[in-house]
């Protein structure tokens, strides 16, 4: 099995980088959900704010209030357009990590196949092997007995 050796080797490193792979998928992953979650409750809130805007403005508004209506309304959408923009970056990390991982697990995949077929070919050679010494053995008893 000496042959399969370097495969081995070749197979535990693609274990060891499918294994980072996957840890950074998951880590992505779950930064990913974060800013979709954080720009969820900011797009909430601004609902939320705007519905209570429409009351306070069918009872009647004062203009500093009307104004700092306004002034939050606009700073609440500059951050959801900055987390807009995060989450844009997050997907395609994501996709990123995601073709990554495909690729060490692609990898692995192929060097098990080598390994296994390796494998295979010798135990072929060797039960090649076993049926060549069992037939010499067969052979010489049968001489024996003629004798």
């Amino acid at each position: 099995m000496e042959s399969s050796s370097p495969l081995v080797t070749l197979c535990s490193l693609a274990q060891k980088a499918l294994d980072q792979a996957t840890n950074h998928l998951g880590q992505v992953r779950k930064s990913q959900t974060q800013a979709q979650e954080q720009l969820s409750m900011l797009l909430n809130y601004q609902q939320e704010y705007r519905e209570k805007l429409n009351s306070t403005m069918s009872d009647g508004i004062a203009a500093n209030t009307w104004q700092n209506y306004q002034q939050f309304i606009t700073t609440l959408e500059v951050a959801i357009d900055q987390h807009n923009k995060q989450l844009m970056q997050w997907n395609q990390r994501l996709d990123s990590a995601l073709v990554l991982w495909q690729e060490k697990q692609q990898r692995l995949n192929a060097y098990q196949t080598l390994q296994q077929r390796a494998s295979d070919q010798q135990k072929h050679l060797e039960n090649k092997l076993d049926q060549k010494l069992n037939d010499e053995f067969a052979q010489r008893g049968a001489q024996r007995k003629k004798s």
